[in-house]
């Protein structure tokens, strides 16, 4: 009990990084979508993710349903999403400053809190927080990768144990995470460097040299002995070696690249500004020699963001998804909080940390709505197909059917206008409505009402060979006496296979 009294002056921030979050998530919550596997998962209670080597968010995910069968309970999965994001970022602040700061008055720290909401609310983490299912381990991966920091002060094998083991658990839910922990492993480093005059340098290259090896030998076992080999939207194998490092680049050349077309101009502006700020900083803050301090701030700045995608940058085929790329956002979170830490003259650096912040949480709203009018939208689109169907004779003559679903059901016209403004927002909702995912085929089958329909993903199906039923401006019916092809005519606009 006592144990847990020292700690009693964290909970304010807790309690106000919670309702930051929840207010970000607000407009998500209420659009109340089932999100790409959330429309199986709805259907089916299944889990889904061992094949994927996501083993911890198998059993969390029974623990937290209290069943083996997934009943959806939505939102409670991203009201825990936000919970852990909210402990999470409560500890990087804590890494990046020291825990001492919540013991001042909220006029200190209340800069932090707005500093580190990019980690939770970043443009890319929007997905992760749409799953209804997926959301507590996709944050679970996120509080593992900066948790074991909090140990690197401590005895070697106490941090190199929480090191290892907080690294299984990022592979086991979550892998899109696991950069974050080099990334801080770095930023560390460069901090203790900086702002310790006895800080010898030798034991700075130990804390690295040791992290490198525990983090390299556990992905090692990881691969080894708990990974199952994938290769479908993204692949687990490595290119071969003569290709690794041009592939390597390639690919982390389209992840900048992404980053740069889906983020909008004002964002990048302000990004650009922290970042430099964070340079300034550092050397203003340096008990070191000015340009050394430089030097070392710059490189660490490439490395660190480099380190937002280059494990999935290394796989033979990455995955481009924007839930794949939430790494950008804690690393913008570390800096951000590394430049609000400053007094005196240095409040000038939070003006572009507060003005980021607030453009991501008006992002959040927006993308919020914008799931649910497109969401709406592709369901009209159902409803009419649905409908349709069990007004032909042939369909409901109790014969069983394959049924496959094919192109795309567009944008609707509100999230079109909204695109020219917010481009990433094709890429956000590219789940509900481009052509390389089932979710709409599931619908069909399981909202019909038609007896005798039955989806299988691994049967392939020839449309051009099917007698066309019935055409409309938005979709082409298809089909004979064993199977049913709903040809959707939207144009896709996803310009990135995810």
């Amino acid at each position: 009990m006592k144990g847990i009294k020292q700690y009693q002056f964290l909970l304010k921030p807790f309690l106000i990084l919670t309702v930051f979050y929840l207010v970000g998530i607000l407009a998500i919550i209420l659009a109340g979508v089932h999100f790409a596997d959330d429309v199986a998962r709805t259907n089916y209670g299944y889990a889904g993710w061992n094949g994927f080597s996501r083993y911890v968010s198998t059993v969390t995910a029974y623990g937290l349903h209290t069943n083996t069968y997934l009943a959806n309970i939505a939102p409670l999965t991203q009201i825990v999403a936000v919970l852990i994001l909210a402990f999470a970022s409560l500890l990087l602040i804590c890494l990046v400053t020291s825990k001492e700061i919540f013991k001042k008055p909220m006029s200190a720290w209340i800069w932090h809190l707005i500093a580190v909401v990019p980690l939770g609310l970043s443009p890319y983490m929007l997905e992760c927080l749409s799953y209804q299912y997926d959301a507590p381990y996709m944050a679970i991966s996120i509080l593992f990768a900066i948790l074991p920091l909090i140990f690197a002060k401590e005895k070697w094998w106490k941090y190199g144990i929480t090191l290892s083991v907080s690294i299984l658990i990022i592979c086991m839910t979550y892998q899109a995470a696991i950069g974050i922990i080099p990334m801080l492993v770095i930023f560390m480093a460069i901090k203790w460097w900086n702002e310790s005059a006895k800080k010898e340098t030798k034991e700075i290259i130990k804390f690295v040299a040791f992290s490198a090896v525990v983090f390299l030998v556990t992905l090692v076992i990881f691969q080894k002995f708990l990974m199952k080999s994938r290769d479908a939207y993204v692949s687990t194998d490595l290119p071969e070696i003569s290709q690794l490092i041009p592939q390597f680049f390639s690919h982390l050349g389209q992840y900048f690249s992404l980053v740069f077309s889906d983020f909008r101009v004002l964002w990048l502006v302000l990004i650009a500004i922290i970042l430099v700020s964070f340079v300034v900083v550092f050397i203003i803050r340096s008990k070191k020699n000015r340009v050394a301090a430089g030097a070392v701030v710059v490189i660490s700045v490439v490395l660190m963001a480099v380190l937002a995608f280059a494990f999935y940058a290394v796989l033979e085929k990455p995955l481009y998804a924007t839930r794949a790329m939430y790494g950008i956002g804690a690393f913008i979170a570390i800096v951000a909080i590394y430049v609000v830490d400053g007094k005196g003259r240095e409040w000038v650096f939070k003006i572009p940390v507060v003005a980021l912040t607030y453009c991501f949480v008006v992002f959040a709203m927006i993308y919020g709505n914008a799931l649910r009018e497109q969401n709406n939208y592709r369901n009209e689109k159902i409803a009419m197909v649905i409908a349709d169907l069990n007004q032909m004779p042939e369909m409901t003559d109790g014969r069983v059917r394959n049924i496959k679903t094919s192109g795309s059901v567009g944008l609707s016209p509100v999230v079109e206008h909204m695109s020219k403004s917010y481009p990433m927002i094709k890429r956000l909702l590219a789940p509900t409505y481009s052509e390389f995912v089932p979710w709409m085929a599931y619908q069909l089958l399981y909202q019909s009402g038609i007896d005798g329909l039955v989806y299988e993903e691994t049967k392939e199906m020839d449309g051009t060979a099917l007698p066309v039923l019935k055409e409309t401006v938005f979709y082409r019916i298809k089909g004979d006496d064993k199977n049913v092809m709903v040809e959707f005519k939207g144009e896709n606009k996803l310009n990135v296979i995810f």
